[in-house]
């Protein structure tokens, strides 16, 4: 179960950052492997706590539905709870606000339903990573520069 982890400074408030990874309907205008999130339960407060989110990576299409969790002030958590690739899928978004900047660290944690060397697993769940934390980057600084 390969986790890996990816910081990055942003150039937009911590707020912001939460706002857009809190705004899961529109994950498929800044992350092109996202192709569909609908919202399928909600807490109390009228957040999001259940997501059903379709995919296409790698020419590979699959649907997901996550537990959406606030475990933090500036947390938010999604946990697998049915997949077909994967047996385990979970992020965390942690922001931590540095003035007019801040840190963005995203964790993913990955067990796959199919036997594959963990290097593997590893490599594949580091691209992802890298290419959600720095859409997610690329998306926080052009709305924070045109607002």
């Amino acid at each position: 179960m390969p986790l890996v982890s990816k910081t990055l400074e942003v150039n937009a408030d911590a707020r912001s950052i939460l706002d857009i990874v809190a705004d899961f309907e529109a994950y498929p205008q800044w992350n092109d492997e996202v192709k569909a999130v609908y919202i399928l339960a909600r807490y109390d407060d009228g957040r999001p706590s259940q997501l059903r989110i379709d995919t296409v990576i790698q020419g590979h299409e699959s649907t997901f539905i996550q537990a959406v969790y606030y475990p933090g002030e500036n947390q938010i958590q999604t946990m697998l709870q049915q997949g077909d690739v994967f047996t385990k899928q979970d992020q965390l978004f942690s922001v931590v606000a540095m003035g007019p900047s801040s840190l963005l660290t995203v964790d993913l944690e990955v067990e796959t339903s199919v036997a594959l060397p963990s290097l593997m697993i590893k490599k594949l769940s580091n691209d992802v990573l890298e290419h959600l934390a720095g859409n997610l980057k690329t998306r926080a600084e052009h709305l924070s520069a045109n607002s």
